[in-house]
Parts: structure tokens; C-alpha cells; sequence
């Protein structure tokens, strides 16, 4: 009996093997969805969306995105994680992802062992903006500015714990400023009232800023990046300010599958998407949304990440950030 286990045991071992092989080899063979937990008209969901057709015609079927928010995008990020680790349900998400774990006691999933990044695509930098009144027009100006006047600003973001949130937690932070954070319930929300002169600064995406800006309504003070923007080149880093050496934040744009995927199906979107961020014309379109491709494989991905989760899990604590 012992014998006849161990022989079913080996035999089911085998077919499964190659159904995986099998399946691997004949991907894809059916739709793909790219689930974004993201709102429509974030930079998240607009590289997605010129990704998609051409990773369909690369692949040769048809591959939708489809939105699903809320809970702080952990709604599609579980119906992901959920999935069939086949290779037929992606996730393309920002850094939220992980920053959630920091936020929320009780996740229905793991960010890090429920998934499996497959490829960072894209890049964004956000910028910092005041209003156009405002008697500063550096960095420095602006930190003296606000020491000057302590508890008497206040800076606007898209809500606690998002991605314009946790950058001017960093900022305030390291300068060591007395200064109220007023969440708005958008990122467009919390730009009108900069604009409006409601509050003092934020922390936006680049295409958001940028009609603004080239308007006069705003004045930019700097790039969240090492390096600063090709799309405004003008426009410094905060870490050239030289207050803050070594700041950095960006809201990369991931693409993530079900843990469990395999090598091969791994190794064959990878290669896919590489090939898709060396298109001149979509590096074009990627930069007018203000984005900027910075293709990043699954391992050299895991890697950065060792580097920004402590970043991350510091800069929730040092804001004292409370979900909404």
C-alpha cells in the first residue's frame, strides 16, 4: 500500500509538472486582465492603459484593465491575490501596495508573500507646489518660511497615507516643520486648495501640476527624485535644495501576478514588457502623462524594495499617519 501511495504521489507530481510546463509553453491562450486599484485618472491607471494594447499585440490576445478601487486599492489588489496564479490576472499598482501594510492592522492578503512582482514599468516623480502669492521660490526659502511662522500653514494631500501624503511626512520631517496636514479626498482636491491659497504646499504628480505651472497659478519648488524630471528638466530635486542630501521618493507603477506564478510565464512577461518600455513612440506618450519609463526586472525589484520599505515604514511613523 505504502508503495502504491508513493507511486500515486510521484505519478500526480509528474502531471502537474507538466501541466505547468504545458501551460507555459502554449501562454498565452486566453484574455489577460490587469486589474489597477487605482482611480481612472491617476498616472497609475494611464500607463496601464497605453500598455495594454501593446501587450496584446505582443501576445496576440486580447488584455483589458479594468479599475477597482477603494479600501486604499487593497479591493484589487485581493481579487488579485486571489487568482489563479496562471498568468491571466495582473495587478499594476504604486507603492500603496506595500505603504498599506504600515497603515492597516488586518489586510486580507499579504503585499508581500500573496504576490509576485513581475516587472516595475514606470516611473513619477511628484513635485512640490505653492501658491503663486506665496513670498517663496526655493526650497530653502520655503523652510525658512514655515520655521518662521510655526503651526501656522497647513499642506494639503489626497488623503492619509497616500502617496502624496507620505512624501511631505519625509520633507517635514527631516526640516523639522511645524506644519498641519489637511486631507482632501482627491488629488485634484487637494491642488485647488494650493491654487486657492487654502493652504501653504503639496506633493503632486507632474502631469497634474504642469498646466498649472506653465500657467503661473503655481510655483514649483522641486522633484521628489535622485534626478530630476525629463519632462521638466528646469525644475530641481529636492535633494539638491542641499537641506535634505539623499531625499528621494517616487510613485513607480508595478506590474504584480499571484504568487505562484511560474518562471517561464514570469520570464515571458518580463521580456514582453522590456521590449514594449524600448517603443520610442510609447516613452513619448508615457512622458506627456508626465510618467517616465524606468523598466525594473522582478529581481532587481525585490531588491530597491529591501531599500524602501524601511523609508516607508519610518516616514508612517514619524507623521504619526492614521487612515481615513
Amino acid at each position: 500500500m505504502m508503495i502504491k501511495a508513493g507511486f500515486s504521489a510521484m505519478l500526480w507530481a509528474g502531471l502537474l509538472l507538466m501541466s505547468n510546463l504545458c501551460g507555459a509553453e502554449g501562454y498565452p491562450s486566453k484574455p489577460i486582465k490587469i486589474i489597477v486599484p487605482l482611480a481612472p485618472g491617476t498616472v497609475t491607471n494611464l500607463v496601464a492603459r497605453l500598455a495594454a494594447p501593446r501587450l496584446s499585440k505582443s501576445l496576440q490576445v486580447p488584455v483589458v484593465v479594468e479599475n477597482r478601487v477603494g479600501a486604499s486599492s487593497q479591493i484589487g489588489a485581493q481579487a488579485v491575490a486571489r487568482a489563479v496564479p496562471d498568468g491571466y490576472t495582473l495587478l499594476f499598482t504604486s507603492p500603496a501596495h506595500y505603504i498599506n501594510m504600515f497603515l492597516h492592522k488586518d489586510m486580507p492578503y499579504d503585499p508581500i508573500k500573496d504576490f509576485r512582482p513581475v516587472m516595475r514599468m514606470s516611473d513619477t516623480l511628484l513635485v512640490l507646489v505653492v501658491p503663486q502669492a506665496a513670498p517663496v521660490r526655493s526650497v530653502k526659502e520655503l523652510i525658512e518660511y514655515v520655521r518662521a511662522h510655526p503651526g501656522k500653514f497647513d499642506y494639503s494631500s489626497s488623503g492619509s497615507g497616500t502617496s502624496t501624503h507620505l512624501p511631505a511626512v519625509m520633507f517635514n520631517s527631516r526640516a523639522g516643520l511645524d506644519i498641519v496636514h489637511v486631507p482632501y479626498k482627491s488629488g485634484a482636491d487637494a491642488l485647488s486648495g494650493v491654487i486657492g491659497g487654502q493652504v501653504l504646499m503639496t506633493f503632486t504628480g507632474l502631469a497634474t501640476a504642469m498646466p498649472h505651472i506653465k500657467s503661473g497659478t503655481l510655483k514649483a519648488l522641486a522633484v521628489t527624485g535622485m534626478s530630476r524630471s525629463a519632462s521638466m528638466p528646469d525644475i530641481p530635486t529636492i535633494a539638491e535644495a542641499g537641506e535634505m542630501p539623499g531625499y528621494d521618493f517616487s510613485a513607480w507603477g508595478t506590474f504584480f501576478a499571484p504568487a505562484g506564478l511560474s518562471d517561464e510565464i514570469l520570464e515571458k512577461l518580463e521580456t514582453t514588457l522590456l521590449e514594449i518600455s524600448n517603443e520610442p513612440y510609447f516613452k513619448k506618450q508615457i512622458l506627456a502623462i508626465g510618467a517616465e519609463l524606468e523598466p525594473m526586472s522582478s529581481n532587481a525589484f525585490h531588491d530597491r524594495l529591501k531599500k524602501e520599505l524601511p523609508v516607508w515604514e519610518k516616514a508612517v511613523a514619524d507623521g504619526a499617519v492614521q487612515t481615513q
